[in-house]
């Protein structure tokens, strides 16, 4: 699964119960600013951004984490 952007990932989230939402991912782009991409399977393998949030620091990243995670959204560990 390839990401549609350069910048590493820094929170990969996702909705267990309802997998076909996809995941939100959470990185640090240009100028120490953070991005939030939702990202969705489409069918023919290729995932999409359908949704985009700017976020201008680690802490409003950290509340755009717990916000999604008082949705049902949990955090995917790295292995």
């Amino acid at each position: 699964m390839a990401l549609l952007y350069k910048d590493p990932a820094i929170a990969t989230l996702i909705h267990k119960q309802t997998p076909y939402r996809g995941q939100w991912v959470i990185y640090q782009a240009a100028n120490l600013l953070f991005k939030a991409c939702h990202e969705v399977q489409q069918h023919n393998g290729e995932r999409k951004v359908v949704e985009q949030v700017s976020l201008r620091s680690l802490a409003d990243a950290q509340a755009f984490s717990i916000y999604l995670s008082s949705y049902g959204w949990s955090r995917v560990l790295a292995p």
